[in-house]
């Protein structure tokens, strides 16, 4: 069809031959001139030649100011350049802190996470984010924000084959890619996740759209025809913009690779060797070596020179105005001889040229020659060509068509609209319509529906007619489909996408209420494993059936997929109706299901968002409604509750705070802070352990108490311990060259620190970057951690002791460690919770105290009582021949000194007895 109608315009007699050559290819055009080129060019020539002194005079002037005005702008191209750069490096690190907290949720929650809905709800960006998913080592999708990704099997993709085979944790950025669930292009960011034995045990995926690559694109400077990319070091280019234009790597808009030999330069890229719209433009590049990435940047030259071009016209117009005169005279004489005998050669052509290209397009084609009253009116149509494919439409020969009116077969309203058809292509130029063909006994079409399109050609018009249809049943059933939930039957999420706005609407206009209730099932996935799939399936459509019957006539449930289930109430008359509503749906599940021969009881957890009260759009109301049920979730399950701006404000406070932890790992502002262990008879400092302290900007110092249980759940406690044994090896390092004798520090380690990094390797390397002794380091690890999976293994565990370090076990008494874990792991001190030193001095205090000394000594480790406060308790637990102490009794957490704070007889007064 485009190649017809391509041929339509250009043998149209109504355009003009240079509108033929601005449509397309100029060579019939060319063919026609051959013999007429001298008088063509004879008067521009000598209009040219006569003005050829004045333009030589007036660009050689304007020559030195270009070049002026080009060293400029590649000075402004390198620094825009430097600026994406950063840009673009902050974006990928905010994405990989994604992927490491999910893949530290995916951890923490023993491998149940569930990304279903998470775009949908904002926690992630639909403006930027294709989909987050959790892939197992065998290549399957276990979790997804698009809920029709679990299953899927990528386990031949770049992007699960890299971090498969490779060595150590980094983050892949790949290649853009065709997206298997979902018809987008976008870059896949994916980390390893790894079993606690440290093996492979698949990827945690974050794909972006590649406009998630030049959001940075700053219009202001760069404009409509500026260009920014992102460039791998395997020379694919990751994402690409031109003005409003986020190009597709399928049709790529740079055609040659950039010169960027060096880590950064400006270069002049001319026309279409470079660029897709054959605009030059000048292009500054920055290498990114950690990222293997090139950041690409380029201003269009002609946009930048508009300042120059403005004083060039200036200074030419009078040039111009010498010598127009003589080219519009020279064009004149020519245009109108080419235009009369070119529109005489195009009718001769027009219906020859028709014919070959319809001859083989399926289609029905047709000249209809306009038939006129005297006054000049249109009555009626003769067919005055068609090919063998338009007969056949109409079940006759051609012959039985050709010479014939429209009259002969149309009577009536068919007749008055056929002709209408055609005399809008008369009068506009074109006309497109599709067309239900009438059922009935005079019906001409052997066709349902046709696809009408008519195109002016000349005097006549150009008629092409296609059976369409099959692909209008096509698409009916497509439409169907698309609105359907398959497993169901109910309406699906692509329903709801577009049915909500519309009753929000219609609420908005009749001042009623609407109310939207978001349902996830409570136990489902417990069911659905144990049971399998299929089990599983045969629940959610009973479940599908009861939600059905449970709501009102008018009501609307719809599957959203998965287990989460959203209904649509309208008319609602007050929150009365809606409680009532949801206590249904609640007493629907109260039953239980067969399934397998038993029944199981399953609950359901129920959000709800009110028009207006709750939002204003679909997107608030499913928002707040899902938020609403979240918190449902929290606080019991199997109930129903409405949204509370509070739900919104516990999240966005818990995220901005994440943030604020975040920056301030970034901006390096933990500090680190030393308490002594003493030990009690001898009245020396034996060690010291090292507690982080937040220095926070404008706000002083926080413990932390306040941000080490944010930073467990969210991951970050990885960086903050790696920053913290930084911290004391260098001040280690610091006290050792003052010549004097030090003791050792002991260091808090999180379990996720043994889970998630390589602690041997930890602790090796940041001793030997200070220089320092690992002898002078501890471990300290809670007694509660010694129960969570992945601590740390015994060979670990060995080898950190072969390096000199010695193992304390936190906390102790807190816990439900076993004597065989303690002989297992071999610990070297043993540190008593302050709990238990504050009860020492009640009755048979001291008892549980003497017998966890005596256990701790029979094993071979040091005793540490914590939260020693006052002389008494000091007494006493040297009497029960505790080993060492720590408190405010001998000295509160202190910032590090010139020297360690451990003199040899610094803490003897405080032992000693007084006289």
């Amino acid at each position: 069809m485009a190649r017809i109608e391509s041929r339509i315009d250009k043998a149209s007699p109504s355009s003009t031959p240079a509108g033929s050559g601005a449509l397309g290819s100029l060579r019939p055009f060319l063919a026609f001139l051959r013999g007429r080129l001298l008088l063509v060019l004879l008067w521009p020539a000598i209009a040219l030649a006569a003005g050829a002194a004045l333009w030589a005079w007036v660009l050689s002037d304007l020559e030195g100011e270009r070049r002026d005005r080009q060293a400029e702008l590649a000075q402004q191209v390198d620094a825009y350049t430097r600026s994406y750069a950063i840009r673009t490096r902050r974006s990928i690190g905010d994405t990989d802190r994604v992927l490491l907290l999910l893949r530290h949720d995916w951890a923490v929650s023993g491998y149940r996470v569930d990304l279903a809905g998470t775009i949908e709800a904002g926690i992630f960006s639909k403006q930027y984010i294709g989909a987050v998913g959790l892939i197992g080592r065998d290549g399957i999708v276990l979790t997804s924000s698009d809920p029709a990704a679990p299953g899927t099997y990528v386990g031949d993709r770049p992007y699960f084959t890299t971090q498969q085979h490779a060595s150590t944790d980094r983050l892949y950025v790949g290649p853009p890619i065709d997206s298997r669930l979902a018809p987008q292009e976008v870059i896949a960011f994916s980390r390893r996740l790894l079993a606690p034995d440290g093996r492979f045990d698949g990827i945690v995926l974050l794909s972006v759209l590649p406009s998630f690559f030049t959001q940075h694109y700053a219009e202001p400077i760069l404009r409509g025809y500026g260009f920014v990319g992102l460039l791998g070091n395997d020379g694919v280019m990751r994402a690409s913009r031109s003005g409003s234009v986020v190009h597709s790597f399928h049709k790529p808009f740079l055609l040659a690779p950039v010169p960027s030999d060096t880590a950064r330069g400006v270069a002049r890229l001319e026309g279409r060797r470079w660029f897709a719209d054959g605009r030059t433009r000048v292009v500054g590049w920055e290498r990114m070596p950690d990222l293997g990435l090139i950041a690409l940047v380029g201003v269009d030259e002609y946009s930048a020179m508009e300042a120059f071009r403005h004083d060039r016209e200036e200074e030419l117009l009078g040039a111009w105005w010498n010598t127009a005169w003589l080219m519009l005279a020279a064009l004149l004489g020519t245009s109108f001889y080419t235009h009369a005998k070119w529109k005489q050669h195009q009718i001769e052509t027009i219906r020859s040229s028709y014919r070959l290209a319809t001859e083989d397009a399926g289609e029905g084609f047709f000249i209809n020659r306009p038939l006129r009253d005297p006054q000049g009116r249109v009555r009626d149509f003769q067919i005055v060509d068609c090919n063998q494919h338009g007969a056949d439409m109409f079940g006759k020969a051609s012959r039985q068509l050709i010479g014939h009116r429209l009259s002969e077969f149309y009577q009536g309203e068919l007749f008055e609209e056929a002709c209408a058809r055609l005399c809008e292509a008369l009068e506009t130029g074109r006309q497109e319509s599709e067309i239900e063909v009438r059922q009935g006994p005079d019906r001409q079409l052997q066709a349902q529906w046709i696809r009408h399109k008519a195109v002016r050609a000349g005097e006549d018009v150009a008629l092409t007619l296609r059976d369409i249809s099959q692909a209008k049943a096509h698409m009916t059933e497509l439409e169907r489909r698309s609105n359907s939930d398959e497993l169901t039957g109910l309406p699906n999420r692509y329903w709801i996408q577009q049915y909500l706005p519309q009753a929000i609407e219609r609420a908005r206009v009749e001042s009623r209420g609407l109310a939207v209730l978001f349902i996830d099932l409570d136990g489902f996935k417990t069911v659905n494993d144990a049971l399998g799939h299929a089990a599983g399936d045969e629940l959610l459509r009973t479940v599908s059936k009861r939600l059905k019957i449970a709501v009102r006539p008018r009501d609307h449930v719809v599957r959203l997929g998965g287990d989460e289930f959203v209904v649509v109430l309208e008319h609602v008359g007050g929150v009365d109706d809606v409680e009532h509503v949801a206590g249904r749906l609640l007493a629907s599940f109260r039953d239980g299901f067969h399934l397998q021969h038993a029944t199981h009881v399953l609950n359901a957890s129920i959000g709800i968002a009110l028009f207006p009260e709750h939002g204003d759009d679909a997107e608030t109301l499913l928002k707040h409604a899902d938020i609403a049920m979240y918190s449902v979730k929290t606080e019991g399950k199997g109930s129903f509750r409405f949204f509370e701006s509070r739900f919104f404000e516990a999240i966005r406070t818990r995220l901005e705070t994440e943030m604020e932890l975040r920056r301030a790992l970034d901006q390096h502002q933990f500090v680190v802070h030393y308490q002594p262990r003493v030990n009690l008879a001898a009245g020396t400092a034996s060690s010291m352990e090292a507690l982080v302290r937040w220095e926070r900007p404008g706000k002083g110092l926080t413990g932390p108490d306040r941000f080490i249980g944010l930073a467990e759940e969210t991951g970050l406690i990885v960086r903050l311990g790696e920053q913290v044994l930084d911290s004391v090896c260098a001040q280690l390092a610091t006290w050792a060259r003052e010549g004097v004798a030090l003791v050792p520090v002991s260091v808090n380690v999180s379990p996720l620190q043994f889970s998630q990094s390589d602690i041997l390797a930890l602790f090796r390397s940041a001793s030997a970057r200070h220089g320092i002794d690992p002898a002078l380091l501890e471990i300290e690890v809670t007694e509660s951690s010694m129960m969570q999976e992945g601590i740390g293994s015994v060979a670990v565990f060995r080898q950190l002791r072969e390096l000199g370090i010695k193992l304390c076990i936190d906390d102790f008494g807190t816990g439900y460690s076993s004597l065989s874990q303690l002989q297992k792991l071999r610990f070297d001190v043993l540190k008593i919770d302050r709990a238990f030193v504050l009860r020492i001095e009640h009755p048979e205090g001291d008892t549980l105290i003497a017998s966890m000394i005596a256990m701790a000594h029979a094993l071979g480790m040091r005793v540490v009582a914590e939260g020693v406060e006052n002389r008494r308790q000091m007494q006493m637990l040297r009497t029960l021949g505790c080993d060492e102490g720590q408190g405010y009794f001998f000295s509160r957490p202190v910032p590090a000194g010139a020297r360690q704070p451990v003199g040899e007889r610094e803490f003897q007064p405080a032992i000693a007895p007084k006289s």
